[in-house]
């Protein structure tokens, strides 16, 4: 069980120094409180407890976690976009489309901060299965997703590969 503090009043800026820097400006003019309020509580959730608590099968685990998510929210591909903005994500948009495949790309300060906080290694295996269930469903196919960090441009391209047979 977590211990409460007494007095949380007397916390003061120094004393939250473990804290990442999701609580300062960025680069491109965005306030603490904009990159904060949308991603802070899915950051500390995603990139830090659970890869405690899941070890060695995190990826994976998250995967079928986003696919699962995706099936509770009930979305469609062209909602995708405002869920990943709303959710503290990033921002999506589909770059590429081909009779088997959908490429997306995910950007933004949300983004940039992971890469940031993971040494430029982030795993992004939540929102390939947010991603790749959503198609799936869309589609009426069978998909299987995958994901690429580049992390000079601190961005993901996501591929979900089509099975239509």
């Amino acid at each position: 069980m977590a211990a409460k503090s007494k007095d949380a009043s007397k916390n003061t800026e120094e004393e939250l120094t473990d804290i990442p820097d999701v609580l300062k400006s960025g680069k491109d003019g965005e306030s603490a409180d904009e990159l904060t309020e949308s991603y802070f509580a899915v950051s500390v959730l995603r990139d830090f407890v659970l890869p405690d608590l899941l070890d060695k099968d995190t990826v994976e685990l998250l995967y079928w976690a986003g696919k699962n998510l995706s099936r509770q929210l009930i979305l469609d591909m062209t909602s995708l976009p405002e869920l990943f903005s709303k959710a503290g994500l990033g921002k999506l948009e589909i770059t590429k489309q081909t009779k088997n495949s959908y490429q997306y790309t995910l950007t933004g300060p949300e983004v940039e901060q992971r890469f940031n906080l993971n040494n430029d290694n982030p795993e992004f295996s939540l929102e390939t299965g947010i991603i790749t269930e959503t198609v799936e469903k869309t589609i009426e196919a069978f998909c299987l997703g995958t994901y690429t960090v580049n992390s000079k441009a601190k961005n993901v391209s996501i591929k979900v590969q089509i099975d239509r047979n």
